[in-house]
């Protein structure tokens, strides 16, 4: 387990002789907040940082924050307005992003949703699920030109998700989607046990998106506790609540995670350790889940 120091040494040492190009999804605040600041920090500016949500103000707050670029250095520093439960508004998004940069060398989505209210989608898809797992699918999918061109260059290319690495479940295939899983949930308990199965979701998409894309990491992280606005909605005691990491920490800890995580599909737990990829499913299931993201996505305009 990496203490703290180790992980801003390694952070610190990370230097490519590229100006990268880091995309966040969900960077508005809380974890993809810390990430986006250690990101910056350790690149001392030299970046082009643009972050994707809902919330303009606190990214430009965020932006406006981050160290400046170098002198001669045109880096961007910008926010793109996106719907993560609209599949069409990420679509609109990932191509946007993929016209203006040839090359994205860090994909990173950590955005997330409490909701104890289940409710369908205008395009038919619960909307936590959407959030959790259908917005990344779509995200990496218009995505992976640019992220292949990265790879092709020799430079980074790197995806990421903050979800729940190590506490997915076995998967009803008869309930894709969680509808049914989630349309009667009513408190936390029975929130994260119902979303407990998004979690195996994002294991298989990265192993599937890893196998087709060779040289390329698909890392799967867990943050653990997190002092951020999303926990505190959590109903957690004052001392669970007091063991989370701070966001500058947890965003040292992730960006660690990022850069040392090998081509291929990887998992990490909170502090930016690998876990394994032992994962409740045979590769039928995986299979099935592929090609019923696939359709699900390719009906959505």
């Amino acid at each position: 387990m990496p203490d703290l120091s180790t992980v801003r040494k390694f952070n610190t040492a990370w230097a490519p002789a590229y100006t990268p190009v880091g995309i966040f999804v969900g960077g508005t605040s809380g974890i993809g907040q810390g990430i986006v600041e250690a990101f910056a920090r350790h690149t001392k500016g030299n970046a082009q940082i643009v972050i994707v949500g809902r919330n303009s103000a606190a990214a430009a707050a965020i932006l406006a924050g981050l160290p400046p670029a170098p002198a001669g250095v045109d880096a961007a520093r910008d926010f793109v307005p996106c719907d993560l439960t609209s599949i069409a508004s990420v679509k609109r998004v990932a191509t946007e992003l993929g016209t203006r940069f040839p090359r994205i060398n860090l994909l990173v989505t950590t955005a997330g949703t409490i909701n104890f209210d289940s409710a369908i989608t205008s395009e038919g898809l619960e909307v936590s699920t959407a959030v959790w797992y259908y917005a990344r699918w779509a995200l990496v999918a218009g995505l992976l030109p640019t992220i292949r061109a990265a790879h092709t260059a020799g430079e980074d290319a790197r995806v990421m998700a903050v979800f729940s690495a190590g506490h997915g479940k076995e998967l009803d295939l008869s309930d894709l989607g969680l509808k049914k899983a989630l349309k009667p949930v009513r408190d936390f308990a029975g929130f994260a046990t119902a979303g407990s199965q998004a979690s195996t979701y994002i294991d298989l998409m990265f192993k599937d998106y890893a196998a087709r894309n060779a040289g390329i990491t698909f890392l799967h992280a867990h943050p653990g506790l997190v002092d951020t606005p999303l926990l505190k909605s959590v109903p957690l005691t004052p001392e669970i609540l007091a063991t989370g990491k701070s966001i500058e920490i947890c965003g040292e800890h992730q960006l660690y995670a990022l850069l040392k995580a090998p081509a291929g599909a990887s998992r990490t737990g909170q502090d930016g350790d690998d876990i394994g990829m032992d994962l409740p499913a045979t590769e039928e299931v995986q299979r099935t889940l592929w090609e019923h993201t696939e359709e699900v996505i390719g009906g959505i305009k």
